[in-house]
């Protein structure tokens, strides 16, 4: 069975706070990734924003550890401090074992210091401020002017960058692949095509409402299909899309009674007998996202989607979509879902 793999973090007083932030935040809710923050003794320590932590572990614990990634934030003290030198052993066994040690800011000087970038390609907050900042710092000719840099296990970066620092962590443990995470993190990488909004135009809709808590929907799931379908094709429409379930103000409790409308797109509106209904909806903004595989992970799905929407402070609508593009009772690992969180644009 292979082991869980871990994240250490340095953690010491006036550490940069938001330096770490956004790579332990998207390791601990996106990935299975265990966080630790450690310090030179185990004990409570006060960072740069005046937050109080309580590290999990001490150096001592860390030393004796399998670190897969170990991160050293920037912070008042890092690069002037004799008892970071501590510190030393733990670095050299990270980057001697092959596994990831990722330094920014003034973490990058502390490393420069003690000849850790002498032969590695590498960057800092600017190589005339790392020069001074590491009388000791040999490395210049390996000096990369660019925000955040991967050279063999070592990740680097300015403390400007938490961004591009974040990026480099998640592709050099290969977790961009991971469709949450990297849906999350488009938010904050300028270059993510899923920092876009999705606009739908209207949509002329055949459709039955039903007013249902948790467990009075899922008798719905094989029969409401099949009578839509059938219904759609009595009534003459032109069906133009695949099967949709339309959420207005379902909170997550399974006891509470909502309204859910299953339908058909259909190329145009027409007349049809009651409880059916055959109306042009209103436009609708919202943030999607595939999902792939048995509705009984959907949950994991939205949970981590409005997990980081509520990060983000993006305020939601109530209103929600899916799209079964493809469904299999028997094989519900092929199952293909677009889910669509409605969302207010400010």
């Amino acid at each position: 069975m292979k082991a869980q793999r871990n994240c250490y973090v340095y953690v010491y007083n006036g550490y940069s706070d938001w330096e770490p932030a956004l790579a332990i935040f998207g390791l601990n809710n996106f990935t299975d990734i265990w966080v630790v923050p450690f310090s030179l003794d185990g004990q409570p320590v006060t960072s740069g924003g005046n937050v109080s932590v309580q590290p999990q572990q001490s150096l001592e614990q860390a030393i004796a550890a399998d670190i897969d990634l170990l991160i050293i934030p920037g912070g008042t003290t890092i690069a002037s401090s004799s008892e970071h030198e501590a510190l030393l052993p733990l670095l050299r066994k990270q980057l001697e074992s092959g596994r990831l040690l990722a330094a920014i800011c003034d973490a990058t000087a502390f490393l420069g210091n003690h000849g850790l970038l002498d032969h590695v390609p590498h960057t800092g907050n600017d190589a005339q401020v790392l020069q001074m900042m590491a009388p000791a710092y040999k490395g210049a000719a390996h000096y990369v002017n660019q925000p955040a840099v991967t050279g063999g296990n070592l990740i680097t970066a300015a403390g400007t960058a938490m961004v591009p620092f974040t990026k480099e962590i998640y592709t050099a443990l290969g977790l961009l692949d991971k469709k949450e995470l990297a849906f999350w993190f488009g938010f904050f990488d300028a270059a993510g095509s899923t920092l876009k909004f999705s606009h739908v135009p209207p949509l002329p809709f055949f459709f039955r409402s039903y007013e249902v808590n948790m467990a009075g929907m899922l008798p719905l799931v094989r029969t409401a299909t099949l009578e839509m379908y059938r219904q759609a094709i009595g009534a003459g429409l032109e069906v133009s899309g695949p099967v949709q379930w339309h959420y207005h103000q379902f909170d997550g409790n399974p006891e509470t009674i909502f309204r859910l409308d299953i339908g058909l797109p259909v190329t145009a509106t027409a007349p049809v007998p009651a409880p059916y209904k055959c109306e042009t909806l209103p436009a609708f903004d919202c943030i999607s996202n595939t999902h792939e595989g048995g509705w009984d992970k959907l949950g994991d799905t939205y949970g981590k989607l409005i997990g980081a929407m509520q990060a983000l402070g993006i305020q939601m609508s109530g209103y929600n979509r899916e799209q079964y593009f493809q469904y299999d009772f028997n094989q519900p690992d092929q199952n293909i879902t677009n889910v669509q969180i409605g969302v207010i644009k400010p």
